[in-house]
This record gives C-alpha cells, sequence and structure tokens, in this order.
C-alpha cells in the first residue's frame, strides 16, 4: 500500500473511521479479550456521555499481563 507525498498526507486519509470503543467500568478480561480477537492495537476509553478518558493499547495490555505473572509465579520460585 502506497500513502503518496507524506507531506500532503492527513491523517483523516489513514486513521480507522470506526475505531474500538468501550467504557471505564469495562471489565479488563473482556476489552482484552476483544482486542486479540479483532487485532486491535488500542482501545478508546470512553464515558457514558461520549468524553474520551483515555487510551488502553495492546502495551498496556503487556504490563498488566506481565505484573499479572510475576506476581503469580515470582513467590512460587523464592
Amino acid at each position: 500500500t502506497s500513502f503518496g507525498d507524506a507531506d500532503t498526507l492527513l491523517v483523516e486519509e489513514v486513521m480507522s473511521s470506526d475505531p474500538y470503543t468501550t467504557d471505564p467500568e469495562s471489565p479488563l478480561d473482556q476489552v482484552v479479550l476483544e482486542m486479540a480477537e479483532h487485532k486491535y492495537g488500542a482501545a478508546i476509553i470512553q464515558q457514558k456521555n461520549g468524553k474520551v478518558v483515555g487510551i488502553f493499547t495492546a502495551v498496556d495490555a503487556l504490563r498488566v499481563l506481565g505484573e499479572q505473572l510475576e506476581a503469580f509465579y515470582k513467590p512460587r520460585l523464592a
């Protein structure tokens, strides 16, 4: 895929027009499973009134996974 001249390329030409959104109260396991199933790199966190309050990325999910693995396995190795 060629995007042409990067100097004249607009964000709207390459952005996702229908991003994955969820609310802050969504269970983490549901969000990461949805992201994995659809290969989403991020979830837009949006309040019920439509206000965006954050972005949860695949890197955030990996950090949580790492923390959970460390908490579960490290004590057993000691």
